[in-house]
C-alpha cells in the first residue's frame, strides 16, 4: 500500500502539468523528429543556367545567432529571393521565390512540410522582425520551423510548392493575331503547359482564317530567335509535347512576355499570326 501511495503521489504533478497545458491551449510535446544537423541556404544568383548558390551551415546557426554561421543565416533570411531549406535537400524551383531586391522584405514565408502528396506544404507568414527578435512570438515560430527537416523559409511573400501544380505544370496562354505585314489576316489561340521538373513543354494551338500552315514555334520577342518548335496546326488545331532544357523553361515561366507563339504559312514564312505569352 505504501508503494502504491508513493506512485500515485509521483504521478499527480505530471498529470496536473498536462491539465494546465491543455487549459492554456498548449500541448504536451512528444518529440518524434530528430532536428537536422545542417541548414541549406539557397542564394538566388539571377543566372538562368545556375539560379542558386548553395551554402550549407550547421544547425547551430539557429541557436547561436551571433556565431559566424548565425550571422550568415540571418543575412540570407533578410534577402528577398533566397530560400532556406531545413536539412540538406535540393533548392526549390527559382520561380517560387521573389526577384532579389536591395530592400529587406517585411514578411517571411514558412512552408511547413505536411507529408501529403496533393498538398505538401502548409503556408505560414510571419513578420521579418522574427529574424532580429528571436524571442518574440513570431521569432519562436520561425525558430521552431528551422528545426523541422523539410521545411522551407523564404524571405518575402511567396507561394509554397504545390503537389497539384507540380503535376499539372505552369499554364501560359497567348491570343494570336495577324503579324503586322501587308495583307496578313487570321486569328487563333495558344495554350502552353510547362513542366520544369520533367523538362517538358506541351502546347495546343487553334487557328482560323489561316491556310497552308508550315510551322509553329516559340520565339524571343527581343530578337525573333526561334527557341522551341511546336506542333503546327496544319488542320486548324494541333497539340503536342516536346523536351526542352530546364534553364529555358525556367526563363519562359519567369518572363513569359519575353516570348511569343508564332504560326508560319507558305504565304507568310516569317509568321502570319502571333501572340505574346502570359500567365
Amino acid at each position: 500500500m505504501k508503494r502504491l501511495l508513493i506512485a500515485i503521489a509521483a504521478a499527480v504533478p505530471v498529470l496536473f502539468a498536462g491539465v494546465v497545458a491543455a487549459a492554456q491551449g498548449g500541448e504536451v510535446a512528444t518529440p518524434t523528429v530528430t532536428p537536422p544537423s545542417k541548414i541549406t541556404i539557397c542564394h538566388k544568383t539571377g543566372s538562368d543556367s545556375n539560379p542558386w548558390r548553395r551554402i550549407t551551415v550547421s544547425s547551430r546557426a539557429m541557436t547561436k545567432p551571433n556565431s559566424k554561421s548565425g550571422s550568415v543565416l540571418r543575412g540570407h533570411l533578410r534577402h528577398a529571393g533566397d530560400a532556406i531549406v531545413v536539412g540538406t535537400a535540393a533548392c526549390p524551383s527559382p520561380t517560387l521565390t521573389p526577384a532579389p531586391t536591395t530592400t529587406p522584405p517585411t514578411k517571411i514565408t514558412i512552408c511547413h512540410k505536411t507529408g501529403s502528396t496533393t498538398n505538401p506544404y502548409r503556408r505560414i507568414t510571419v513578420s521579418s522582425r522574427a529574424v532580429t527578435n528571436p524571442n518574440s512570438p513570431a521569432g519562436k515560430v520561425l525558430r521552431g520551423h528551422m528545426g523541422h527537416t523539410g521545411d522551407i523559409l523564404m524571405p518575402g511573400a511567396a507561394a509554397c510548392p504545390s503537389g497539384t501544380q507540380n503535376n499539372q505544370g505552369v499554364k501560359l496562354t497567348a491570343t494570336l493575331a495577324p503579324v503586322p505585314v501587308q495583307g496578313a489576316s487570321g486569328s487563333g489561340a495558344a495554350t502552353v503547359t510547362i513542366q520544369i521538373g520533367m523538362s517538358r513543354l506541351c502546347s495546343t494551338l487553334t487557328v482560323t482564317g489561316v491556310a497552308n500552315v508550315t510551322a509553329a514555334e516559340i520565339n524571343r520577342v527581343s530578337t525573333g530567335a526561334h527557341v522551341v518548335s511546336l506542333t503546327a496546326p496544319t488542320t486548324g488545331t494541333a497539340s503536342g509535347c516536346t523536351t526542352v532544357a530546364k534553364a529555358l523553361l525556367q526563363e519562359i515561366v519567369r518572363n513569359p512576355d519575353a516570348f511569343n507563339v508564332n504560326v508560319e504559312t507558305s504565304t507568310y514564312p516569317n509568321g502570319q499570326v502571333q501572340g505574346t505569352l502570359s500567365k
